[in-house]
């Protein structure tokens, strides 16, 4: 038998040109222009227009950023707890100087003694925070009470500040990573890029009623992945990238030859529509049959196999090109 294979005329994987018809290869099987194809990503719209075969792999979306870095030394005295803690200790201690403050001029009222300034108190208040003594011991009962509670309070509070101190200065922390796209949103001054948006990669982004996603594609920048890779080096900008491209162009561009990666790859990986298929023209006889091998091929692992022999066989040849570089002159 003798096989034809040739690319579509226009060179796009294929989108709706919104009379129905479509471009590129799903173009070429919607009109009986070719009996299948190698490699395509099903979605609900492109199922209408031609047959295709059972889903054989998932190919999501990953962000690449720069490896977090550690935070300034500076910051670890106010890293022991979060803003809104800060905040509520504050609020707390003023508040506390003030009741303390009433307590002892309602007392004084009663009782004649010199009430206490409402400025000594709240110095008070806070020579108790910082495990000071306090200029003067409240003489009635209910300020006593409330100062024996917010010295307990402020023993629990220093304690815990000073442990976690001690730890934040004994392991360096760092930036948090960056590991879907509302990290991205959320990250001031941040960028973000991606290589030319091409078929259901531009239609993923193009007509998402996500929010997130619909963010992240107004503000998207377009690279070459080379470029793009190099700004994510320069600081602030993540890459978004299709995972199988990274994994089989790991070796060259996220790990030197020491293992080491400059690299962030994120956690959370974004499906594109259905995934991987064969597509087919509307009734070809061999569909069924095509299918039935691909799952035989699946379940016996092959797939998963001469996937891994591909990424091999890819950094063995970059391995063996880096050593031949690295020869000396006199051998």
């Amino acid at each position: 038998s003798r096989y034809e294979l040739r690319e579509p005329l226009d060179r796009e994987w294929g989108s709706a040109v919104g009379d129905g018809n479509w471009t590129g290869i799903v173009g070429t099987l919607q009109h009986q222009q070719a009996d299948f194809s190698l490699d395509l990503t099903l979605t609900e719209s492109r199922s209408r227009v031609m047959d295709y075969s059972r889903v054989y792999y998932q190919d999501p979306m990953i962000i690449v950023s720069p490896k977090p870095t550690p935070l300034p030394r500076h910051l670890a005295l106010t890293r022991p707890f979060e803003g809104e803690l800060w905040l509520v200790v504050t609020v707390c201690t003023f508040v506390l100087g003030i009741i303390l403050w009433l307590l002892q001029k309602m007392w004084s009222w009663v009782s004649g003694d010199r009430g206490a300034s409402l400025v000594s108190t709240l110095f008070d208040s806070w020579g108790m925070l910082l495990m000071k003594p306090i200029t003067e011991i409240p003489t009635n009962t209910n300020g006593r009470v409330l100062v024996g509670w917010w010295l307990l309070t402020c023993v629990i509070i220093t304690t815990a500040y000073r442990s976690s101190f001690i730890a934040h200065l004994s392991v360096q922390s760092k930036y948090p990573p960056i590991n879907n796209f509302q990290d991205l949103l959320n990250r001031d001054g941040w960028s973000w890029g991606s290589k030319a948006l091409e078929g259901t990669t531009y239609v993923y982004f193009n007509q998402s009623s996500d929010p997130d996603i619909q963010k992240i594609f107004k503000k998207i920048e377009i690279y070459p992945m080379e470029d793009g890779l190099k700004r994510v080096l320069a600081g602030g900008f993540s890459l978004i990238v299709v995972k199988m491209y990274a994994k089989v162009h790991a070796g060259e561009i996220f790990f030197d030859q020491y293992g080491n990666s400059p690299y962030q790859l994120a956690r959370t990986e974004y499906p594109i529509f259905g995934g991987n298929v064969w597509g087919f023209r509307q009734g070809a006889p061999f569909t069924s049959q095509i299918s039935k091998m691909k799952l035989r091929l699946i379940e016996a692992g092959l797939l998963n196999l001469w996937l891994d022999d591909i990424i091999k066989t890819k950094n063995e040849l970059r391995n063996s090109e880096r050593d031949k570089d690295e020869l000396p002159l006199n051998t």
